[in-house]
């Protein structure tokens, strides 16, 4: 194809060098020598297709789209999450030892209570149930509370050395609970690991999250009212944070 193009580019430029000296003829000069100026025509031709490229090179494939630019100081989405000003980092929590007492703070109060299940509540003796009583805990406290109507809520707050052993403690309580005569046996699903039973009016949660297990034992209609006695739980669990090992947080 080269070849061809190029023959046909030498015709015409005899041709445009005949017309030229034509053309100088007719204005009285003397006429060029046509095979000088076809040989300078195909001369300017030879160096105008030496000088273009035989090929071009493919076009190169378009690289990705480069990340968008963020403000001086952003991140960005995937930087590590840093604490609030004023706060601890993400770190500086898990390495207390487990707690040998329970503070008072980790407990309900009459107030509390009052507030969760309607009515006038006052601490009250006794209500417990030795057959559904934490067991291994390195330290516990109990309450008592009475209402106007007939009712009693007993809460028990227990610590462990570990998660581990937290968790193994509720666990026999359900089995404790079902050898017991306790019936409905189940799994809430709350904290890291849990349990709930009924036995006529009386019902019982058990809940361990952070080396921390909180047991609820309730006697009284306000028992089959699932939103106030789950309230009382939520509750419970959220109060009790003072007695895990490196507190609130």
């Amino acid at each position: 194809m080269r070849r061809a193009d190029l023959g046909m580019r030498r015709g015409r430029s005899v041709a445009v060098a005949a017309l030229a000296v034509g053309l100088l003829g007719g204005c009285g000069q003397e006429a060029p020598d046509e095979g000088r100026v076809a040989s300078e025509g195909l001369a300017a031709i030879e160096v105008a297709e030496s000088e273009a490229p035989v090929s071009a090179a493919p076009a190169a494939k378009k690289s990705r789209a480069a990340a968008p630019s963020l403000p001086p100081g952003d991140p960005g989405l995937d930087a590590p999450a840093v604490p609030d000003p004023g706060t601890a980092g993400p770190d500086a929590h898990g390495d207390e030892p487990a707690r040998r007492t329970v503070p008072a703070a980790a407990m309900l109060t009459a107030d509390t209570v009052s507030m969760m299940l309607g009515g006038s509540w006052a601490a009250h003796a006794g209500g417990g149930d030795e057959c559904v009583r934490p067991e291994g805990a390195l330290g516990s406290r109990t309450g008592s509370y009475g209402g106007t109507a007939s009712g009693v809520v007993v809460e028990t707050v227990a610590t462990y050395k570990d998660a581990k052993a937290a968790d193994a403690a509720v666990a026999a309580l359900g089995r404790s609970a079902r050898s017991c005569g306790w019936g409905s046996v189940r799994d809430p699903r709350l904290g890291s690991a849990s349990v709930s039973a009924t036995e006529g009016a009386r019902s019982m949660v058990a809940v361990a999250t952070e080396g921390v297990l909180v047991l609820l034992v309730g006697t009284g209609d306000f028992t089959r009212d699932a939103g106030r006695w789950g309230s009382l739980v939520d509750l419970a669990l959220g109060t009790s944070c003072p007695a895990a090992p490196d507190g609130c947080h």
